[in-house]
């Protein structure tokens, strides 16, 4: 399952002899015990984040070629644009159940969070983000996406906001820049169920 963010929490305990044991083994093997137990405590900690490092560099990035956001004559309007190379994005992103097109949906809404639809009204009006997506290096058309603003802040809501990924970012007249944008945190079988079928509500305009 994606993710879209590890949750994991890694306890380490230190086990001292206690006055019972020192009394049976050798002061020898007590010392031996107690240095050992220092070393594993202190070696885990790399172990595991080593670890998290993998799988978090493995799990984290779908590839996106171009991201766009720019702001239309429409105050609670914005454009956006996302292109990916892959071609066929019914395919599994990282093994289970969610599809590349899902986990693009994910990213739309976590982009329209970050950027435009926090808060979701502007002068009583519902904001709104129009997506255009486009896979295969921008040949294949997805559809024009039409997220409101209520709908994104829902999903933030429901699923919170888990690690946060870097992607280039081209704003309104600006040149592309790097931003950390933090992504759905989809965890488990009944979230990621949830968010499939939400998905399918989100009709695509050709």
């Amino acid at each position: 399952m994606p993710t879209i963010c590890d949750r994991s929490i890694y306890t380490l305990r230190l086990i001292m002899p206690t006055y019972s044991d020192k009394r049976k083994i050798p002061k020898l093997k007590i010392f031996a015990s107690i240095i050992a137990e220092v070393a594993i405590a202190f070696a885990a900690p790399y172990t595991i984040s080593k670890s998290v490092f993998a799988q978090t560099s493995a799990n984290s990035d779908v590839r996106i070629n171009s991201i766009k956001l720019e702001e239309t004559l429409v105050a609670e309007v914005m454009n956006g644009y996302l292109e990916v190379p892959d071609r066929n994005t019914n395919v599994s992103a990282y093994g289970g159940r969610m599809r590349l097109y899902d986990v693009h949906i994910a990213r739309a809404i976590a982009l329209s969070h970050h950027f435009y639809c926090n808060p979701p009204y502007i002068g009583g009006i519902e904001k709104l983000v129009q997506w255009e997506y486009r896979a295969n290096n921008g040949r294949i058309n997805m559809g024009t996406f039409n997220l409101r603003c209520t709908s994104v802040e829902q999903a933030i809501k429901t699923y919170g906001l888990g690690k946060s990924v870097p992607m280039e970012v081209q704003l309104t007249d600006r040149a592309k820049k790097i931003v950390n944008v933090r992504v759905l945190d989809i965890q488990g079988d009944v979230e990621t169920n949830n968010f499939l079928n939400f998905v399918q509500t989100i009709r695509p305009q050709r």
